[in-house]
């Protein structure tokens, strides 16, 4: 082997292929066979200035990554001459930019923060910069484009591509770490998309684990349709609900809509018992939740229920009830429990969201008196409830769910109350609607269709691509409220008398959990088998604390009721204009879609988003202000006026909630006598920041742990 031979890896391979039809020109085109001679026998140069160099490989090699270019839409086909099919690049395409940032960021293994944080600013400036051309094409377009046809496209081009990489790799060395990086980072996509974001079966797509490099993505066609036909609802992907829909109520007088919010924060409380000798290691980190629901109500409702509030108690008893644990949390009210500082903070987040899943069930179900008037008068159950977040629980993982301590218990307590809400709305023949408002979303999965759409466009449809030189990596770094508000408020008009909407997508409940992956089959009774399998598992493993091995009907289990029944909704409403546009809030709903036939689940679909379309425009709307990064401008995040005023009415609560807290121990330390007489300023409780509680406890657990030995 001469000096300017060596075996390419596949990057240098395709730049090659990209250099030398380059050189061609666009009409001339080449056959594989010329393409290999060329870079095999006379060599290219990979750069302007580098050497020319010849590959090492056979023309078998060349056909598996033309194929895949091919696939991927980097080179194009021509019609064939007399020397067979000739290949040429896609006109988006030359040597100078074939590098493009999805393939850069193969190369690297991790991003650094900063380096993270530098390419998530500049995919907004590309995107925001291309609002008035490219995404306003794509906003007109897929207002007749289907979204499920466009999902089936992507998903299945995205599995040819990775199997003809896999083919491409299989002739490849061991160590093309360049080409390994991008088998990898195209199967955890997949993954993602298929088992995440879809809740599709291993039956209909089976995507390899890590640990399996050799094996194709299979998918069966029929069943992948079909799945995507329970979980995509809309005929398009962009469409305008009107205001004055089918299920908009007639009469608003005695329709009630509610919003609820919930909120925490840390503090230390110091108990002052003997002037001048106060030490900050006696203070105990101390972590209080609450929640707020406020009602809009109109007509005789608004008469009757002058305060439309409702929320837990502010009283000793209340705080102490077993019923409302969570509400006040330290660390040692756990240390039977064994919790590690992880598991602590854990739950500590987990109980915030119980805290206002519980004033969310009461309210929902009707059954929530009215604060300052009695529990005689209940606030009516609303037609449309808006949490603020999302539907889905804080926590909702397995292996949490079935821990037999206060952390595990913390996470059935969520559990319950959501299938307890969920079985309401299946018992009321005029269902209500329990939605959410999220803010701030890190998922991608609106964001990575409309980005493909662009590039690619629906060719199964005979849509052309809006722009082919669209960099899909770079669009799809927005999350999707930022991506989804910017092609949403292209379309915004003057009219007043409708929404734009996007589809929506109905995601399963164990596909939000552990058991993503582990679905194989959409089948009747699937769950229900699952875990009494997993049930006997326990109990044949004595060593194990399982809450299973004390369930008796698995059947009847809550968790089980809701990977069987639970699916969340999300969708969004392009409400918002101007520049830059205020984010909109991705918008959800709970609901058992999979128990319907298909044409049931589209009308509740429709009649859902209408309702909450209806519900948005005649409560209004408010404004959350935050700062861009590293600019002077600010993003504002539209929310439900029904969540803000909870929002607000929260935050007094909460110093209603300290203020109780520091009485009531105050009264305890009386009776026991470590204080003599009742000083309400003796008890005080701090705000700290995060770090410094951690720290205090750690040192406060160390020092224990000396005076124990």
């Amino acid at each position: 082997m001469t000096s300017d031979q060596r075996k390419l890896d596949v990057a240098d391979r395709e730049r090659a292929i990209f250099r030398y039809l380059r050189e061609l020109g666009p009409d001339a085109g080449a056959t594989i066979g010329q393409i290999h001679r060329k870079i095999t026998g006379d060599g290219i140069a990979l750069t302007a200035t580098s050497e020319p160099v010849r590959d090492t490989v056979t023309v078998q090699n060349y056909h598996k990554l033309v194929s895949r270019l091919v696939a991927a839409r980097r080179i194009i086909e021509l019609p064939a001459s007399s020397e067979g099919r000739c290949y040429t690049l896609a006109p988006h395409l030359h040597s100078d930019n074939s590098l493009r940032l999805d393939d850069l960021d193969e190369l690297l293994q991790q991003l650094a923060p900063t380096e993270a944080i530098a390419k998530l600013l500049d995919a907004r400036e590309y995107v925001r910069e291309n609002r008035d051309g490219v995404l306003t094409k794509a906003a007109r377009a897929l207002c007749e484009v289907p979204p499920r046809e466009l999902i089936y496209d992507m998903i299945t081009a995205k599995i040819d591509i990775y199997n003809k990489d896999l083919d491409v790799s299989m002739d490849s060395d061991d160590g093309d770490d360049r080409h390994l990086r991008r088998l990898k980072t195209e199967r955890v996509e997949l993954d993602q998309i298929c088992y995440r974001w879809f809740g599709l079966d291993q039956a209909t797509v089976t995507v390899p684990p890590g640990s399996n490099r050799t094996s194709k993505i299979e998918y069966d066609e029929t069943r992948l349709r079909w799945q995507l036909a329970r979980r995509v609802f809309g005929e398009t992907v962009i469409r305008r609900v009107p205001i004055a829909n089918a299920s908009s109520p007639h009469d608003w007088e005695n329709v009630a809509i509610a919003g609820s919010d919930g909120s925490t924060y840390s503090g230390a409380i110091q108990i002052d018992t003997a002037a001048g000798f106060v030490d900050d290691r006696a203070a105990e980190i101390i972590t209080f939740n609450n929640s707020m629901v406020y009602m809009h109500l109109e007509g005789q409702n608004k008469q009757r229920h002058p305060h439309p509030l409702y929320s837990v108690p502010i009283t000793r008893s209340a705080i102490d009830s077993p019923d409302n644990a969570g509400m006040v949390m330290a660390p040692f009210m756990y240390r039977h429990d064994s919790l590690s500082e992880s598991d602590y903070e854990h739950m500590a987040k987990c109980a915030t969201d119980v805290v206002q899943w519980r004033a969310d069930e009461r309210v929902f179900l009707g059954d929530a008196p009215a604060m300052g008037e009695g529990p005689s008068r209940t606030l009516p159950p609303p037609r449309v409830h808006f949490r603020d977040g999302t539907v889905t629980l804080q926590e909702r993982e397995s292996h949490h769910y079935q821990r037999n301590d206060g952390y595990g218990e913390m996470v059935r307590s969520g559990v319950r109350l959501s299938h307890n809400i969920l079985r309401h709305m299946l018992s009321r023949r005029q269902k209500p609607v329990f939605a959410g408002a999220v803010k701030s979303s890190q998922l991608h999965l609106f964001a990575t269709v409309v980005n493909w759409f662009v590039a690619y466009g629906l060719p199964s449809a005979g849509v052309a691509a809006i722009e082919p030189s669209w960099d899909v990596s770079r669009g799809a770094r927005l999350a999707d409220n930022e991506a989804m508000t910017l092609l949403l408020s292209t379309l915004i008009d003057q009219r007043d008398d409708d929404y734009l909407c996007s589809f929506v997508v109905a995601r399963p409940f164990h596909a939000l959990t552990d058991q993503y992956r582990n679905y194989e089959a959409e089948t009747p009774n699937y769950w229900i088998e699952k875990f009494r399998r997993h049930q006997t598992s326990h109990i044949d493993d004595p060593m194990l604390d399982s809450y299973w091995k004390s369930v008796d009907a698995v059947e009847d289990d809550p968790y089980i009721r809701m990977c069987e029944e639970a699916d969340y909704a999300l969708f969004y409403i392009g409400h918002t204009s101007g520049e830059p546009a205020p984010l909109a809030p991705r918008y959800e709903f709970l609901e058992s879609l999979r128990t319907l036939d298909q044409e049931e689940a589209e009308k509740l679909v429709q009649r859902n988003v209408e309702l909450i379309v209806s519900s948005l425009d005649h409560t209004g709307f408010a404004n959350d202000l935050d700062h861009n990064f590293l600019t002077r401008t600010r993003l504002v995040k539209i929310v439900p006026r029904v969540v803000y005023e909870a929002h607000e009415r929260c935050k007094q609560l909460g110093r209603m909630l300290e203020s109780e807290l520091k009485s009531t121990v105050v009264a305890s330390l009386c009776r026991i006598g470590l204080i003599r007489r009742n000083i309400p300023d003796s008890a005080q409780i701090v705000p700290i920041p995060v770090e410094r509680a951690v720290r205090t406890e750690l040192e406060s657990r160390q020092t224990r742990e000396i005076e124990e030995e």
